[in-house]
């Protein structure tokens, strides 16, 4: 398999995180939306790495790496929207460990509904921009 392809299932997995946080939201298993929101920008932005032949570390916060690749000739406007995918991926990497082990600390599902509402349109937004340049390469590549 080649890069774009890899990062195709890449994106599909990602995709498959998002379908979870959408039942989780119906369900108001809000721990559950928060997430799987983490999980789904994290394997996006590493469908993006892929993209362009980066190997990355399997770690869940790689805003550094995806941020580093700015200058490999990216379009544009996908450039100007990198630094909010990487932030949103910093903020919901803190409050994924909080969503999964919270109730050690005695978090229940409601403290997180605040944060599942507010980044359902940053994630769809960060998922429709992974997809769009994939596309656009798949495209380049025939």
């Amino acid at each position: 398999m080649n890069n774009i392809e890899v990062a195709k299932e890449g994106l599909k997995r990602g995709k498959q995180w998002q379908q979870n946080a959408s039942r989780a939201f119906e369900d108001k298993r809000w721990n559950d939306v928060v997430f799987s929101y983490e999980m789904a920008v994290e394997q996006s932005l590493k469908a993006i790495l892929i993209l362009f032949g980066i190997e990355y570390p399997k770690i869940h916060n790689i805003s550094k790496l995806y941020l580093s690749i700015k200058k490999t000739g990216i379009p544009k406007w996908f450039v100007d929207n990198m630094d909010f995918h990487a932030e949103t991926l910093k903020d919901l990497v803190k409050l994924r460990i909080k969503a999964a082990y919270g109730y050690v600390n005695g978090l229940t599902k409601e403290d997180f509904k605040e944060d599942a509402i507010e980044f359902k349109a940053s994630v769809s937004k960060i998922m429709n921009d992974c997809e769009k340049l994939i596309i656009d390469f798949s495209k380049k590549s025939i």
